[in-house]
């Protein structure tokens, strides 16, 4: 089985009782509000704040910005938003109401956004009502997404499961490629899926992109790190195109050298993360991947730059 998942609403009091937009909803508007609460800072939250405020909306964001992102992009982004007029509270919306025409949401630590209407982007819950999956034997998480092995075989082992409606990444890419494999493994095949490098994309501006591990994921799973982080100030296309806000950020294993994540906030940085996941599912060092040719003023040079600070030598594009 395949299915989707659906905006997942949170459990604020008071927001039963507010006409509020999901990331569905908010694309049906025939006409924009004065002002937008957006109560979550992750991928849907981001990109349609940034949407709606460069449509002329006031906005707000409640929630922290990019929660899953290394902290000096996250902090970098925040910067942008600010920058261009949102406004950013950095904290957990824990009450909502509403009073003529305002829509007001107060945090944990008491502080508080209005806007004329409210923007729910807290994540997604997959849509199984209806499959009755209790008669079939299939479990689900505490979450309610439907338990799968590393084959995509779901607690009844005539059934595999793929897509949003399991606990996977929500991108496409993934739910094809676990589609892919749990047909071929129901048909009696032994595949799983590699998440090796996955990428992915928060399509504001800048991007924020990564392949791989973060820091903290790579600490988690025992590694030893090795980071560096090239401002874009240091990328002569950056420099080009005047835009400097951000940079690029390397993860590797300081024991072998070990590529292990690729993490930049930059102008196209969604279109390096081919390049970053070739080089970590490749096993590539450090050091081979400062080696490697990269076309010059392009914004994937920033890569093989930001490897070269490994060596401790300063950011050039001439260098050995």
């Amino acid at each position: 089985m395949a299915t989707g998942a659906e905006p997942h609403v949170p459990a604020i009091p008071g927001i039963e009782h507010v006409d509020y937009l999901t990331s569905t909803t908010a694309m049906a508007l025939t006409t924009l509000p004065v002002s937008l609460v957006v109560i979550g800072g992750g991928f849907v939250g981001l990109e349609q704040a940034q949407l709606f405020s460069r449509l002329g909306v006031q906005v707000t964001v409640v929630g922290r910005l990019a929660p899953h992102a290394e902290p000096e992009s996250s902090s970098a982004l925040r910067r942008v938003f600010e920058a261009e007029g949102i406004t950013v509270i950095d904290d957990r919306a824990v009450a909502v109401t509403q009073d003529h025409a305002r829509v007001r949401v107060r945090t944990r630590t008491a502080r508080e956004a209005a806007g004329e209407r409210v923007l729910i982007a807290t994540g997604r819950t997959p849509r199984v009502d209806g499959l009755n999956l209790a008669s079939a034997g299939v479990e689900t998480n505490d979450h309610g997404f439907i338990r799968v092995d590393a084959y995509q075989r779901t607690t009844n082992p005539a059934v595999f499961a793929a897509g949003d409606v399991t606990d996977a990444p929500q991108y496409v890419y993934v739910a094809a490629m676990a589609g892919r494999v749990a047909a071929r493994n129901a048909l009696g095949h032994h595949e799983h899926v590699d998440y090796t490098g996955l990428p992915s994309v928060l399509f504001t501006s800048p991007q924020l992109a990564s392949a791989g591990m973060t820091e903290s994921d790579a600490i988690a799973a025992g590694y030893r790190c090795a980071c560096r982080y090239l401002p874009m100030s240091d990328v002569p296309r950056a420099i080009t195109n005047h835009d400097t806000r951000s940079g690029i950020k390397i993860v590797a294993d300081a024991d072998t050298g070990t590529v292990l994540g690729i993490h930049a906030l930059a102008d196209t940085a969604g279109e390096m993360m081919l390049a970053a996941t070739y080089a970590i599912k490749s096993g590539f060092t450090v050091t081979q991947l400062a080696d490697t040719w990269a076309p010059y003023l392009t914004m994937a040079e920033g890569i093989r730059l930001t490897a070269n600070l490994f060596r401790n030598e300063l950011p050039t594009s001439c260098c050995a």
